[in-house]
């Protein structure tokens, strides 16, 4: 399962030059503001699979118009030059993870878990104090994982992410995203002591029902999805896109108020609260994504 590390420390490969510049760029009146950017050669395994990602946001999802990142890599080991501008989101030093997985016969034996506490163990040795990575929020399982038994907070929400896609457990739908953030050396987010409110919850059909809540007042609020969301898809895509979109909308509605996903029940619901600085040790972040996905 790799993260994000220095090529130096790959075998075969060599020391990339570390030139860099963190700089401010004139802001231009009536044009969005533009954040802080470090502009630099890229140097990890996540970085260059960043923008092999970002040449599918830019040119589309055609696979002609895409740069693996194997190329990428080929091309700045023998003299070519891959430029970025890496945000400085928050000032914060993370470590973005990409990819975990289990073959479907060892899954629920705690591989996963392992491999994300061994992944823990290393980010602290090397001074990291955040790991960070994307999931579907729809999908259970992933949620209950990220959230629930690693702790976990969410208060990141991207719609489409990557575009169309065209893997099985992606065909079809938006590439919605939820950005998980493990803070290795705080505590786990404590829900508030009180029954939350639903705010979508799942009708016998399988439909999404999304119930008025009033944000200003709850304290916490309860945000259900499909216990099986590959199954609902092979059910019906239909089903699937509106279950896209009312999560879409009561996420985002509850983001907006002020509230983050602090955990996953295991009946299948977020429990959203307010945020606290103690949870995460963090100012607010950015909306904007520059990290990979770990579907």
């Amino acid at each position: 399962m790799p993260g994000s590390r220095d090529f130096p420390h790959v075998s075969g490969s060599r020391d990339f030059p570390r030139v860099s510049g963190s700089r401010d760029f004139p802001h231009v009146p009536g044009s969005p503001a533009t954040p802080r950017v470090e502009v630099r050669l890229a140097r990890s395994h996540a970085e260059f699979a960043a923008c092999e990602a970002l040449s599918r946001d830019i040119w589309g999802a055609a696979e002609r118009n895409v740069v693996p990142r194997e190329l990428l890599l080929t091309m700045q080991l023998n003299g070519g030059l891959v430029h970025g501008a890496f945000l400085l989101r928050d000032g914060q030093l993370r470590l973005c993870s990409h990819q975990l997985g289990v073959v479907p016969e060892l899954r629920g034996a705690g591989i996963g878990i392992a491999l994300k506490q061994a992944q823990r163990k290393d980010a602290l040795r090397l001074g990291y104090p955040l790991v960070s990575w994307t999931f579907d929020p729809l999908e259970a399982r992933n949620a209950y994982i990220n959230l629930h038994r690693l702790g976990c907070i969410a208060r990141l929400y991207d719609r489409n992410h990557y575009g169309d896609m065209e893997d099985e457990l992606n065909r079809g739908l938006p590439s919605d995203r939820f950005e998980a953030e493990w803070w290795l050396d705080k505590p786990t987010p404590t829900p508030p002591p009180v029954e939350p409110a639903v705010m979508l919850r799942v009708v016998g059909d399988g439909e999404p029902v999304r119930e008025a809540v009033d944000l200003a007042a709850a304290p916490a609020v309860l945000i259900a999805v499909p216990r099986d969301f590959q199954a609902v898809k092979q059910q019906s895509l239909e089903l699937a896109l509106r279950w896209r979109l009312e999560s879409r909308a009561a996420l985002e509605t509850a983001l907006a108020a002020g509230m983050i996903a602090v955990d996953f029940r295991r009946e299948g619901a977020y429990l959203m609260a307010r945020a606290s600085p103690d949870a995460s040790g963090a100012v607010p972040a950015l909306r904007a994504f520059e990290t990979i996905h770990e579907d």
